[in-house]
């Protein structure tokens, strides 16, 4: 691999190639982590939808989201009938809180998601269901940031079914923040979502959390670190 293919490999924006057909003949490493969260199918689409007429390149500026990736542009290239390649340009990520860990105390996180839970009832006829990892220990968290969170993810959807709630540890992947890596812990709920429902104050608890929040179809998905110790 020369200079130029490590440049691309390690790039901060996902690069695909594919051919013809939408097969993937390549990608680089962000690329491989984006399509955990969105199909090949999908973003061959995006790449057929928006390249030049003819052959070339051309950048067209949009606002796009997969997961927790975050896109403002993309720049799409071919210059032969049997490939074409597409680049996804990341929005800067917001600041991670990154509290100093001697501030927070450990908390159970199932009795938080119990008043969490509690909280939100009041107001709900339909109630909800839980699916919860046992193993889970007590964890270093803001339980004030954590238990709003919660309340206003829940407060997203309609009261026409129960809210599934699961958590679970995440595996093969850590966060990273204060130079050491951490396990991560998911926890999602799913109902029926009001789709005019803003995230937006969602993002800005679960980064003060130092995780992020996630919307896909009828389910919002928190994602952050275990801190123990």
């Amino acid at each position: 691999m020369d200079f130029y293919e490590k440049w691309l490999e390690y790039d901060y924006n996902p690069w695909i190639l594919f051919d013809s057909t939408g097969k993937v003949i390549t990608l680089n490493q962000e690329a491989q982590f984006l399509l955990a969260d969105v199909t090949p199918h999908e973003i061959f689409e995006l790449a057929v939808t928006y390249a030049n007429q003819s052959y070339g390149f051309k950048t067209t500026m949009m606002d796009l989201e997969y997961g927790k990736y975050e896109f403002f542009s993309i720049m799409v290239g071919y210059e032969d009938n049997d490939s074409i390649a597409i680049r996804l340009y990341q929005k800067p990520p917001e600041r991670i809180h990154e509290p100093h860990l001697k501030q927070l105390s450990a908390h159970n996180i199932y009795t938080l998601i119990d008043l969490a839970v509690s909280t939100s009832s009041i107001s709900r006829q339909n109630g909800f269901t839980t699916t919860l990892d046992p193993t889970l220990p007590d964890i270093r968290i803001d339980p004030e940031i954590f238990v709003k969170l919660l309340t206003e993810m829940f407060s997203c959807f309609n009261d026409t079914e129960a809210i599934e709630i699961k958590l679970s540890l995440k595996t093969g992947e850590t966060l990273k923040f204060e130079g050491r890596r951490y396990p991560i812990f998911q926890l999602s709920s799913k109902g029926d979502l009001d789709p005019s429902c803003s995230i937006h104050v969602l993002k800005k608890l679960a980064n003060q959390l130092n995780g992020y929040l996630t919307r896909k179809a009828n389910l919002l998905t928190l994602e952050a670190p275990l801190i123990m110790e």
